[in-house]
């Protein structure tokens, strides 16, 4: 993208200002955006741009008249309006700068960082029915580590995270820097303190920081199995041993099969960093080795 020199940026924003407020402010409704997406398919009549937004008809002429007015629509008569060449432009530059801004990192960084902590407090999930297993090899890796002991060691492990891996970026990629966690320790009856642990796989140019360690996982065989948190949180044996059912299915799993029991301790991980709230769920993984 060719942008002017400074020189000319500044004599523009300084000469017409106002009217440069004045187009930033009929994009600024979320009804006007939702127009402009809708025309950017094309030509659209006054009654067809009605049934789009559900607008009254007073409402709706305002806001085609506003943007209008600004050059970002024409009106090309019988009622029909489209985008103007100017106003295709202003989109394209507008949404290509946030694309590639940094507050859309953030903003997506920080949307799976909410969407690991509902996974891993257990708190959603996307209803599956039928369990299944897969047998996955874990490669040796490098992990930031933090740790929490208190009744809610989920939630408070993962703000220690967040806050410590979040201004470093690696929340913007998690395929790059998967996140595990688990019990550590385990809940013990009669108390209600427990501890949780989360990793989040790092580079060797990481280094240890405040309540933050470092530590090379040697990785390992695992059976995993994904986990229906909404159901689980529900069933019988959660409500009375805060267990979750699959972690029990997947331990008699592999009681009766070709492999036994591993040295690790078991992970959960978000099985789609990108899901919807309406989509989370969680993988199992359970320490093997062949007999």
């Amino acid at each position: 993208m060719n942008y002017p020199d400074n020189n000319i940026i500044r004599k523009t924003l300084t000469q017409s200002n106002e009217d440069i407020v004045y187009i930033l402010r009929s994009l600024a409704n979320k009804r006007r955006l939702q127009l402009l997406t809708s025309l950017m398919k094309g030509p659209r009549t006054f009654k067809e741009l009605q049934q789009t937004t559900e607008l009254g008809k007073t409402a709706l002429a305002h806001h085609l008249g506003l943007l209008v007015k600004t050059g970002i629509l024409k009106h090309t008569g019988k009622g029909r309006y489209e985008l103007s060449h100017d106003g295709a432009e202003l989109l394209n530059t507008l949404v290509a700068t946030y694309a590639s801004s940094k507050r859309r990192r953030e903003i997506e960084a920080a949307r799976r960082a909410d969407y690991i902590q509902k996974i891993h407090t257990k708190q959603k999930a996307q209803e599956m029915k039928e369990f299944k297993v897969k047998i996955v090899k874990l490669e040796p890796m490098r992990v930031a580590s933090v740790q929490a002991i208190s009744k809610t060691p989920e939630h408070d492990a993962w703000e220690k995270m967040r806050a410590w891996a979040e201004p470093k970026g690696l929340l913007e990629d998690i395929e790059k820097h998967p996140v595990y966690g688990f019990n550590n320790p385990n809940p013990s009856p009669g108390k209600g303190e427990y501890g949780y642990e989360f990793w989040i796989r790092v580079g060797p140019e990481t280094k240890p920081d405040g309540e933050t360690e470092i530590k090379e996982f040697e990785g390992g065989l695992y059976a995993v199995t994904t986990c229906n948190l909404k159901e689980e949180i529900e069933s019988e044996l959660f409500q009375k041993e805060n267990y979750l059912e699959s972690l029990k299915k997947i331990v008699d799993w592999v009681k009766s099969s070709k492999y036994k029991f591993g040295k690790h301790q078991c992970l959960e991980k978000a099985h789609d960093p990108g899901a919807s709230e309406e989509e989370l769920i969680l993988d199992i993984y359970c320490s093997i080795e062949k007999k």
